[in-house]
């Protein structure tokens, strides 16, 4: 079993799909807002503050909720599965990132440059990946002892990842989370338009899902 293959799949990722936020004439930006909407739509599909803050329509953000997933997915194309089960897979990652747990803690404006620093309390998801190797290769090498000869290796790929997708279906319904941490992330403007960095994004994003074990 290629668990390489299995890794490059699942590196989660918010994919930082920078839409920004614009301040009308004398209004203050509400950067806190704006990074609570981000992770309720990226996370969780939430659009209505979203479109408030990005002056994006219900249609331009729920598409970009799907690129965000679209982005998660591009690992599966290199695998080969069959389509079922790469749309389980997709609903499977949407499962997984509705659990995220944040709070958006405070914003502060920087003195040096026109952005906030924004600060999010975040309780990471743990126990998706933990043994995950070992477990599915224990399960396949007693489903390949019902294999006959002719098995083909396409489909001995498509019962790799059946099996991953199993153990981690079940996984979702026990999540646990790790004890809050505090992620920094910067919010940067240029004449008045917002955007999370790209930092930010990857900072969340590690914060919120435990990968060790893969």
């Amino acid at each position: 079993m290629k668990m390489t293959k299995m890794k490059k799949v699942f590196v989660t990722c918010l994919a930082g799909i920078m839409v920004m936020a614009t301040v009308a004439g004398c209004g203050k930006f509400d950067a806190a807002g704006y990074v609570t909407a981000c992770l309720d739509l990226l996370t969780k599909g939430e659009t209505e503050q979203y479109m408030k803050l990005t002056d994006r329509t219900k249609e331009q953000a729920e598409q970009d909720y799907e690129d965000n997933i679209d982005s998660m997915m591009e690992g599966m194309g290199e695998v080969g599965l069959s389509d079922e089960l790469t749309e389980n897979y997709r609903t499977l990652y949407k499962d997984i990132y509705k659990k995220a747990k944040y709070t958006v803690t405070g914003a502060e404006k920087m003195k040096d440059k026109d952005g906030y620093t924004v600060t999010v309390e975040v309780e990471q998801m743990t126990g998706l990946f933990d043994g995950l190797e070992d477990e599915v290769t224990n399960r396949v090498m007693e489903e390949m002892a019902n294999l006959t000869p002719d098995t083909t290796e396409d489909e001995i790929n498509e019962l790799v990842f059946q099996t991953m997708y199993d153990v981690l279906q079940e996984r979702v319904d026990a999540i646990s989370y790790n004890d809050p941490q505090t992620v920094t992330v910067e919010v940067l403007g240029e004449d008045g338009v917002y955007s999370i960095t790209d930092d930010g994004y990857t900072e969340l994003d590690d914060a919120l899902i435990d990968t060790a074990g893969m």
